[in-house]
This record gives structure tokens, sequence and C-alpha cells, in this order.
């Protein structure tokens, strides 16, 4: 994508158009009042973290994704007046993510790794992180039981194109527990996504 501009504009509606009735959910259903500064690791467009800082308008932000994906994101932190209070910065999650956010939000990001690579990304937020502060996951959690949930199929799907997976609660507690954090909540939206809170060890 980061070569294919045209491309990349597509996959950005794609989902946008597949997981934007989220943004709002997410909002409904989770409080952000408390954090001074809040990372969107691996954000995209900056879609989320634009209705994030319009909501709470005494909180910054950090919008963190590969550099093509950043430069694309910048028009749209723009037209919504906010690039005074959100910082852009590019690079992979894989080597290290920025600074100075007190909490750290993912969406579909950890979904699409096995724990190996997944804990490589939760432990790279923890060692930029400080005691107490705040990590918030995205994600589809399996529930028990064999009742029909949407994220069993996105289960398979993310199994057979990126070798990710959805997580069961139990299964994301001890994926916090090997990176460091304490898993607090998981919060349900109006959407088959819910917002699983940990707090930094």
């Amino acid at each position: 994508l980061a070569e294919q501009p045209e491309k990349a504009r597509i996959f950005d509606e794609a989902m946008i158009g597949i997981h934007g009735r989220e943004t709002g959910a997410i909002l409904d259903a989770y409080d952000f009042s408390g954090i001074n500064v809040i990372a969107d690791i691996g954000g995209g467009n900056g879609s989320k973290i634009t209705a994030i800082l319009q909501k709470y308008p005494e909180m910054q932000g950090i919008l963190f994704d590969l550099p093509h994906v950043i430069e694309r994101a910048r028009p749209n932190i723009e037209a919504a007046g906010l690039i005074d209070r959100c910082r852009l910065v590019d690079g992979d999650f894989f080597q290290a993510v920025p600074r100075g956010a007190d909490a750290y939000v993912m969406r579909h990001i950890i979904h699409d790794w096995d724990d190996d690579k997944s804990l490589t990304i939760l432990r790279n937020c923890h060692a930029v992180m400080s005691p107490g502060n705040t990590l918030l996951l995205v994600e589809s959690v399996i529930p028990p039981g064999n009742d029909p949930f949407m994220g069993k199929f996105l289960d398979l799907t993310m199994m057979l194109i990126p070798g990710g997976k959805e997580r069961t609660k139990d299964e994301y507690r001890k994926l916090y527990d090997k990176a460091g954090f304490d898993l607090e909540h998981v919060v349900p939206t109006s959407t088959e996504v819910s917002v699983i809170e940990g707090i930094r060890r």
C-alpha cells in the first residue's frame, strides 16, 4: 500500500465502512475522562483519535502508524482542526512506540498476530509506559459456549489471512500478564467489539 496510493485510499475507505460504526459505540461505552494524553497505535486514518479528541477537548493525542499511513492521515487531522492537539509519529510498532502518553489504545491490531508477535507489540507499549498507565485494546472477545458470534467467523478470517486470531477474555488476561499488565475490565459496546482495559504494572 505504501507504493500504491489508490489501493491505499480504497483500503482506508473499506476500514471506515467496516469499523466506522464502532467508534461511536466505543465512546458511548468507555469513559476516557482522566486521560491526559492518549496514543492511538496503528491508528490508521485517524478517525478514532479524532472522535476521542473531539469529545474530550482537554485531551492531547498521538497518532502512530507506518510512514505512508501517517502521510495519508495528516490531512484528516488538519481538516478536523486537531493538528495542534495531535502529534503525528511514524514508525513500526514491532520496533518501538512513542513515549509521552498515559493511555495507549489499539483497535483491531492484536487480532492480526499470533501470541509471540502480539507480545512484542504489547511489551513495546509497556516499555514506554509508567506504572498505573492504561492499555486499551478494542477487539472482539470470544464468549464462552457455542452460541453464534460474529467474532468466531472473524477468527477464521484472521487465522487464514494474516495468521492471527480472536481471543477469549482468559486468553487476553494471559497475554496481558505476560506483557506486564493486569486486565482490569472488559467493557462491552453496542457492536461486536469490547474495550479490554489493562493497567501497566
